[in-house]
């Protein structure tokens, strides 16, 4: 934000301006199954910096406007592919909590706290589509829903303080509610996948000896060099991770 604004309304408006391009941002580049979802948030989020940010005289101009982008991310998000809306959501939530302007000013600095309140309610709303996506991922082992889990419970770490501040006691509780019952639900969807381990051989294999070695089926020797990331399929090893044959 080059500007200085002068005021909280001011400081609001401007920090509408870098929220509507965050979810602007996700409307344009993340993949949805319905494309007229983006369309119209799209559309929003251009109204918002054309339109209503530049048009604010009151804090109900600036409430409207969170309103707007709230529904716009809760839209995307919920016709994305849940892998893709997550990783866009916690990045997202990090910038729009960023979202509000700076000064050594002690009075502007207090006025520009509605501004990171506005940022803040946008990123909460972000991180709670983001635990959502989480919850509605389909993992392929266990080792991956672990991580989801430690994803939501580092963003609760990261952001729990700063939402309490700025937006109060009922909005974290909400959003914790939120990050732990999606953890709950995890732990009980992972519990049926099986684990992931290291496997250690003499030499490098080829891959579809692998997975006969390990499953009884060599075509899945693909699986295998998927997970490693192997630039040549034809031999792996010869420490790989796999998918535990057995729970």
């Amino acid at each position: 934000m080059a500007d200085i604004p002068s005021s909280a309304l001011a400081g609001a408006a401007a920090s509408a301006v870098v929220l509507a391009g965050i979810v602007g941002d996700i409307a344009a580049t993340l993949p949805v199954s319905d494309p007229t979802v983006s369309q119209a948030v799209g559309r929003d989020t251009r109204r918002v910096i054309r339109l209503l940010a530049p048009r604010v005289t009151a804090q109900a101009d600036v409430a409207a406007i969170g309103r707007i982008l709230a529904q716009g991310v809760q839209s995307i998000a919920r016709v994305a592919t849940p892998t893709d809306a997550s990783a866009a959501l916690y990045v997202a939530a990090d910038l729009a909590a960023r979202a509000y302007p700076r000064s050594a000013s002690p009075v502007l600095t207090r006025a520009y706290r509605y501004a990171q309140a506005l940022g803040t309610g946008v990123a909460v709303v972000c991180l709670g589509e983001a635990f959502l996506a989480e919850a509605r991922s389909a993992f392929a082992d266990r080792l991956s829903g672990d991580r989801a889990r430690a994803r939501i419970a580092a963003a609760m770490d990261a952001s729990g303080d700063r939402v309490a501040a700025l937006l109060g006691q009922e909005v974290y509780g909400a959003l914790n509610q939120v990050a732990l019952q999606s953890g709950a639900y995890l732990a009980q969807e992972i519990a049926t996948l099986r684990p992931v381990v290291n496997v250690q051989a003499q030499s490098a294999r080829p891959s579809t000896a692998l997975a006969y070695a390990l499953y009884g089926d060599p075509a899945r020797g693909a699986e295998l060099a998927a997970r490693n990331a192997a630039g040549c399929p034809l031999f792996l090893g010869p420490t790989i991770e796999a998918l535990s044959p057995s729970a």
